[in-house]
């Protein structure tokens, strides 16, 4: 029989050869050129036919009782296609492999049922089709036991909440902080008027009894201590917030739920008032005839000191659920470390230390009640941390039977605070200073290094 020219003859290859470069290229740039209309019959009759058929082909057999032969092109201009064939299989199992237009055959010359293609059919389908593919794995896809293969690719879907860059702009609204802001006021001045009104209502009688006051002793400079450790707290608090890079959120944070504590403060020692914890301390005398003027002049008075006795303005008795010492003192050291880096330990232990001691200064003292104390510490730690739990999850922030925050008072203006925030705000800080300034700055800093290094000095020079 005459042979076909070179480029039709078949090398025999190895299982598990893979092409080189210069082979794969060569696939696409003659892909246009190679055209075939070979079929394989799968029926046992035309044995001798499918034999003369694959009569040109030069074959090698594996070593070590491999199944399948393997045949490649001869030339680098021809396709390089490698075609699994096995001789054992059964003629249900080859009838498959036929018909299946992702095996070697089907891919490159069409299914056997399609004995005719055109030339620009039959090129742009091979452009499309797998280098090396059999109808073993076309086969495999579908077979729910199939063992998927480590390095194929996996789809991972990102929820949206998540799918967000750390460096994306958060927006600071200084509107929102500013009403915050306003809010914040409106419950001081709110607690101040209920000071004023419920000064003449305390009663003068004995302090009630209590089982830690009546069993440690009285330290009258106690007060005074721990006025100066909240002050050293609120301080550093405000430290960190300035330094911190969102400072405005975090302002707006802090003043919304110090507002929300002042409203708390001012129903509960309005509703039910307690006699001086203290007995030496002096408050100023009731009066039973009290004009509208008069609470004015209480209030500027209470307002202007602060809330403070240090400063011998607290002259007014009757504010004692809840502590408002405590809730301050703890407000500081929650800010702090909520705020404040990680890294920073010994800062939040400082701070813890600073808060505890002024509690304890302050029962020293008989400046409140132990449940005062108690109150205070429970209602700003769940008012903090259930409004930040709130804020770090965005799923919670829609109303549903399955979120039960939604059900607290301030909900609807947590909601529109935080209507542009994302999840925990990164701890990042900075100077506050206008970018003009920075850039003046670190324009001289960087003509005074200059300056300094050794080419500087020649150049002076």
């Amino acid at each position: 029989m005459m042979s076909r020219p070179n480029r039709m003859v078949y090398t025999p290859i190895t299982r598990g050869h893979k092409p080189t470069a210069s082979q794969e290229s060569n696939t696409l740039s003659t892909m246009s050129e190679v055209s075939c209309t070979t079929t394989l019959s799968a029926s046992t009759d035309n044995d001798s036919r499918d034999d003369d058929r694959l009569s040109d082909f030069r074959e090698e057999s594996e070593e070590q009782g491999m199944e399948g032969m393997g045949w490649r092109s001869g030339s680098e201009e021809t396709v390089d296609t490698v075609v699994a064939a096995s001789s054992r299989r059964s003629g249900t199992d080859l009838d498959k492999r036929m018909l299946s237009r992702n095996s070697d055959y089907g891919s490159y010359c069409g299914s056997p049922d399609k004995q005719t293609v055109s030339n620009s059919d039959s090129s742009e389908a091979l452009q499309h089709a797998p280098l090396i593919q059999t109808s073993d794995e076309d086969e495999e896809e579908d077979s729910p036991d199939k063992k998927r293969n480590p390095l194929d690719s996996v789809e991972i879907n990102i929820p949206p909440e998540m799918n967000v860059s750390k460096t994306e702009k958060i927006p600071q609204e200084p509107l929102k902080t500013f009403l915050a802001a306003l809010f914040l006021g409106s419950g001081f001045l709110v607690t101040s008027f209920s000071l004023a009104f419920t000064h003449d209502r305390h009663p003068a009688s004995e302090p009630l009894p209590d089982i830690v006051l009546d069993n440690i002793w009285y330290q009258h400079w106690g007060l005074d201590v721990s006025e100066y450790l909240l002050m050293i707290s609120t301080l550093s608090a405000i430290a960190i917030v300035i330094f911190h890079k969102h400072r405005l959120i975090v302002l707006r944070r802090i003043w919304f739920l110090l507002g929300v504590l002042y409203y708390y403060r001012a129903l509960t020692f309005f509703v039910t008032v307690l006699p001086k914890a203290d007995e030496e301390y002096e408050c100023q005398p009731r009066s039973n005839d009290t004009s509208v003027m008069d609470y004015v002049k209480r209030v500027i008075v209470i307002s202007s000191g602060g809330g403070l006795s240090i400063n011998g303005k607290h002259v007014f008795c009757g504010d004692y659920i809840f502590s408002g010492h405590t809730m301050t003192l703890t407000m500081g050291y929650l800010a702090i470390k909520q705020y404040s880096p990680k890294r920073f330990k010994l800062l939040h232990w400082a701070s813890f230390l600073v808060s505890l001691s002024g509690v304890v200064f302050l029962l020293l003292a008989r400046g409140h009640y132990t449940i005062d104390v108690i109150l205070a510490y429970y209602v700003t730690t769940r008012v903090w941390w259930a409004y930040h739990t709130l804020a770090h999850n965005k799923h919670l922030r829609k109303q549903g039977e399955d979120n039960m925050l939604a059900n607290e008072c301030w909900w609807y203006a947590f909601r529109w605070f935080e209507a542009k925030t994302r999840g925990p705000l990164p701890r990042q800080y900075n100077i506050p200073l206008p970018k003009v300034v920075k850039r003046f700055f670190v324009k001289q800093f960087r003509s005074l290094r200059r300056d300094n290094t050794v080419s500087g000095d020649i150049f002076n020079s």
